[in-house]
């Protein structure tokens, strides 16, 4: 990949003679680049065609950062090549705070969550106009997540009589029928960056139309962090403060849903590029995963039929 360092020399030719370091990043078709010496502060993307969203990365990111919202500037974009060339937001993450106390992590899902609130107060309308947006979650989105779910994770065996036993094609509807704002999608710990005390968000790329609930749950349910529940509630109260959700109890209905829809996304995410796509290291990420999902369906009445099948299921995968 000689070629993206001499592009970098070209636009940026105070970098030229820099070294760069590969990043791993997450299962997408996307390669990363971190820069030293004369390109310190620096990361060098190249992105595949597998992903139509990656293209839009540059400009969700000048979007964003128009209005306000901490994400990495966007020095350079090669769209004919598929390059480009942004600030460096850091080496650590919110998960790599997972073990602190709980006064640091306090502060800086803080911060998350006040960024998120931001986020979700932009206006879709003019986001739309920008063409930053993929297309909305509906009813047809949430039934293949749903879907995805039952392909990759719990099996076709039980998929009919999941289906029948809890409220599947209801909840798809109803989330469906709420109120949508501007959503980042993948709004997950491995996705906000941490340098010097400050958050800053990426990965953004496949932002929509959508609800608050999902990107909130996303977050406080994350398969790669524990939050106790105690941690979980002061989270979801600081963010319906901030994002002015008075109702508690409709704010608290709408993230358990986005949260099992959520988590059912993510087991068949593990599942399919755990197995299908041959990345062993993503299905470590299921037990964490299914338990949250167990729980909150056995913390639900309508629910409670597909908490053995989920843990269940989790046996059945090759940990």
């Amino acid at each position: 990949m000689r070629e993206i360092f001499a592009w970098v020399a070209s636009v940026r030719p105070a970098a030229a003679g820099g070294e760069w370091t590969p990043v791993n990043h997450g299962g997408s078709d996307r390669r990363f680049w971190r820069g030293s010496g004369c390109a310190a502060g620096l990361v060098a993307v190249h992105y595949g065609e597998e992903k139509a969203e990656n293209a839009r990365y540059a400009h969700c990111a000048e979007f964003l950062h128009r209005h306000g919202l901490r994400v990495p500037v966007v020095l350079a974009h090669d769209v004919p090549w598929r390059r480009i060339l942004m600030e460096d937001a850091g080496t650590e993450d919110l998960w790599s705070h997972r073990a602190e106390k709980w006064a640091v992590r306090r502060e800086l899902y803080g911060q998350t969550l006040t960024q998120l609130a931001r986020l979700h107060a932009l206006d879709l309308r003019e986001a739309g106009a920008e063409h930053v947006l993929r297309e909305p979650f509906d009813e047809e989105l949430y039934r293949w997540e749903q879907d995805y779910f039952f392909a990759n994770y719990l099996g076709a065996e039980k998929s009919e009589v999941m289906r029948a036993a809890v409220p599947m094609v209801e909840q798809a509807r109803e989330l469906a029928a709420r109120p949508r704002v501007l959503v980042h999608r993948d709004f997950q710990s491995q996705n906000v960056m941490v340098r010097d005390g400050r958050v800053t968000l990426i990965d953004f790329q496949g932002m929509r139309a959508g609800l608050a609930g999902y990107d909130v749950a996303s977050l406080l349910y994350d398969p790669y962090v524990a939050l106790d529940v105690e941690e979980r509630g002061e989270l979801s109260e600081l963010y319906a403060a901030l994002a002015g959700r008075e109702d508690r109890l409709a704010w608290q209905v709408e993230l358990e849903a986005c949260a099992r829809q959520r988590l059912m996304q993510a087991l068949g995410a593990y599942g399919f590029l755990g197995v299908a796509q041959g990345k062993p290291a993503f299905l470590q990420h299921i037990p964490a995963a299914s338990q949250r999902l167990a729980s909150l369906c056995e913390e639900n009445e309508e629910w409670r039929p597909l908490a053995p099948a989920v843990r269940e299921a989790a046996r059945s995968f090759s940990l």
